[in-house]
């Protein structure tokens, strides 16, 4: 299949042939540039912020100090260590939980007076050293008295203007344990205190929606250009990050998942096992149409849910695309519903898509196993499949079988292309020969010449291939289904999983020369990723994921308490679904991700972590369904039909998949609620 420029709606991009054209292409590049040059200013000009990093001790029942350079009246400390990060988030006063008491303090030259301090800040610990976890907290701290600190009127009672001249301010940390504590610790004295950052960071979302939907360049150069723009905000604000902090922002567990995935694919479509499967289901459903679309949406999701979805459809569409001119099916309608099961199938595992990736791995939800993901995703997976079918064939009905005067023109060209050689004359009398009588499905009236054909042109070319890629896809799976059981495989990771079981089929390949297998990766899908990881912690650094959870938590709150987990979920599924039917869902994740973190840790709200990470993988998988935008999967199908000469458009993908993604919604919805309150799944 020869390669086409394509855009994400499917049309040929060249140079415009209107004066119109013209002027938009200009006002485009005016743009762009500008952007370009407003953010290369700024981040060659700016040096990046300097953190204080520094190793602190504190033996049992006493305190120690660290001296601290005031550059401004705020202060943000993190720490690093063997840290209960639920019990110290949620302000609790735990006196059975060891602890160390953080203050900013203000101290005489000798460390003898302490004449002004912070309220105190209770970081608690726990055992399990394994448990390495990061807090951080800004102070206020102004010797004027503008922020709420605390005085210790007898000793400056008796201070005079020379003590006061020769005072330092410190870290204290009096320790709460009986055994040593320690803690890593890093010091931001020039934390982000812009009054409208919030603002900002609105603003930087809203401008990355509007290039993204409006097309101003290609997708994954709009994401590098929105994130480098972030980058130039938080070095405008004194916080350019360093190269090592931006590269930590990246998720490589996700992105190791996806790269031994897509390498898995990729050989696999070699051996042309997707066009066989295709020619499989059409032989089981004899060629009638209901019953095809059917088989096709059940292997297309079970392929989906172990093999990345948006790459499952891109290898699926071209002998679907046969499938349905041969059968007079309309191409852009089967196209769109192969898409709808992809989002659902993916749905069902963490490796199904980039989405389930980011949710998976992440350090906050890691002990999520893949056993226990798929049995909560699956039973929903299940009810939405059939439900999809069923909206389908009622709402679609015969609008499937009328062919528009393009797919009728295309059709009749390739039938022509198709006249039956003698070999393929001898396998259609010999299909007729073998046919039973009492056969459970009557073959429609040209099954045997069909079937022929796709027998012939749709073979399995590389049947050892095959068999290698199906024996490290083996791997793979045994390995995520032992990485449920915490003995087994205890430094397994999703990510280490998929590209050892990768690496495994290269061997066996024993390919002398790869550049063919690796040209074939989606590696603007990977960069895209990765500049939506840096993305997102720009945001997230911006305080706009803070300000969204404080909205959840304002709307969460005017409920009673035992019913603040319920609604919280629903807030999150449904919003994660709206969001992802008009942004790409691999970009809600991310967001949704840190959001539904950042409430879990809220403590004016009641609500546990893992209800919010279920509801917010439902909402980001199945709302991607709702328009052509919202993934990976369904920018594909409609990159393919292009090539074929098939377009599927914004509006006719948004009329099938927006009453379809509200419904299943409402099934996820309905699902949680049962797991939530009947079987108490969190």
């Amino acid at each position: 299949m020869d390669d086409v420029p394509v855009s994400r709606k499917g049309t040929r991009r060249g140079e415009p042939e209107t004066t119109k054209g013209y002027i938009c292409l200009i006002i485009k590049l005016t743009i762009l540039v500008g952007i370009w040059i407003v953010f290369t200013c700024v981040l060659l000009t700016y040096d990046t912020n300097q953190l204080n990093e520094s190793l602190v001790t504190v033996m049992p029942n006493q305190t120690t100090f660290k001296s601290l350079k005031l550059e401004q009246d705020t202060v943000k400390i993190f720490l690093r260590g063997a840290i209960n990060k639920y019990l110290t988030k949620h302000l609790i006063k735990a006196s059975n939980f060891s602890a160390v008491a953080v203050r900013l303090e203000w101290w005489d030259f000798h460390l003898n007076r302490s004449y002004l301090r912070t309220h105190r800040w209770n970081v608690y610990l726990t055992r399990d050293i394994r448990k390495y976890r990061q807090v951080k907290k800004i102070f206020h701290f102004s010797l004027s008295g503008k922020y709420e600190i605390r005085a210790l009127e007898n000793s400056m009672g008796h201070t005079g203007a020379h003590d006061w001249g020769f005072a330092k301010t410190v870290i204290s940390f009096e320790s709460m344990s009986d055994y040593p504590v320690g803690l890593h610790m890093t010091v931001d004295t020039r934390p982000m205190t812009a009054k409208y950052v919030n603002l900002y960071a609105a603003f930087l979302v809203i401008g990355f929606y509007v290039v993204i939907v409006w097309e101003l360049a290609d997708r994954t150069l709009c994401t590098l250009l929105v994130a480098s723009a972030g980058l130039a905000l938080l070095a405008v604000l004194g916080n350019k990050p360093t190269f090592a902090t931006i590269s930590s922002w990246i998720g490589w567990e996700s992105m190791m998942l996806l790269l031994g995935n897509m390498i898995m694919m990729s050989l696999m479509a070699e051996t042309g096992f997707f066009d066989y499967l295709a020619v499989v289901a059409y032989r089981i459903s004899k060629g009638n149409p209901w019953f095809l679309i059917a088989l096709l949406g059940v292997v297309v999701g079970l392929t989906s849910a172990f093999l990345d979805n948006a790459t499952v459809v891109l290898f699926f569409s071209p002998p679907v695309i046969r499938l349905c001119e041969a059968m007079s099916l309309r191409t852009t309608l089967v196209l769109i519903i192969l898409a709808l099961y992809a989002n659902v199938g993916g749905s069902v595992t963490p490796v199904g898509g980039a989405p389930n990736a980011i949710i998976a791995t992440n350090k906050e939800v890691a002990k999520m196993s893949f056993i226990r993901f798929s049995i909560q995703m699956l039973p929903a997976a299940v009810v939405c499949m059939i439900t999809i079918f069923a909206l389908v064939y009622l709402f679609l009905g015969n609008r499937i079988f009328i062919l528009d005067d393009n797919q009728l023109e295309l059709t009749e060209k390739r039938r022509e292309e198709m006249r039956p050689s003698f070999d393929i004359q001898l396998r259609i009398a010999e299909l007729r020969r073998r046919q039973s009588a009492r056969s459970f499905v009557r073959p429609v009236p040209n099954y045997f010449e069909t079937l022929a054909h796709l027998e012939a042109n749709h073979k399995i070319r590389k049947k050892m291939l095959l068999v290698q890629s199906l024996l490290a896809l083996f791997f793979a799976v045994s390995c995520f289904i032992l990485q449920s059981v915490p003995w087994a495989i205890p430094g397994a990771s999703l990510g280490w999983i998929s590209i050892l079981a990768a690496f495994l089929l290269l061997i066996l390949a024993d390919k002398k020369d790869l550049t063919e297998t690796l040209a074939r990766l989606e590696w603007h899908t990977m960069l895209y990723l990765a500049s939506l990881f840096v993305l997102t912690e720009v945001v997230y650094s911006l305080g706009f994921i803070h300000w969204l959870g404080k909205q959840a938590v304002t709307a969460i709150i005017q409920v009673d308490e035992q019913h603040q987990n319920m609604v919280g979920m629903l807030l999150v599924l449904w919003l994660s679904a709206i969001m992802s039917a008009f942004i790409d869902n691999a970009a809600v994740a991310a967001i949704m991700v840190k959001l539904c973190i950042d409430l879990a840790y809220h403590e004016k709200v009641a609500v546990t972590l893992l209800p919010l990470i279920w509801a917010s993988t439902f909402g980001t998988c199945y709302g991607a369904s709702g328009s052509l935008l919202g993934s990976m999967a369904n920018e594909f199908v409609a990159v393919i039909g292009s090539q074929y000469g098939y377009q599927i458009t914004f509006k006719s993908f948004f009329v099938v998949g927006f009453p379809i993604m509200l419904t299943t919604v409402v099934i996820c919805s309905i699902f949680l609620i049962m797991a939530n309150s009947i079987f108490a799944w969190h």
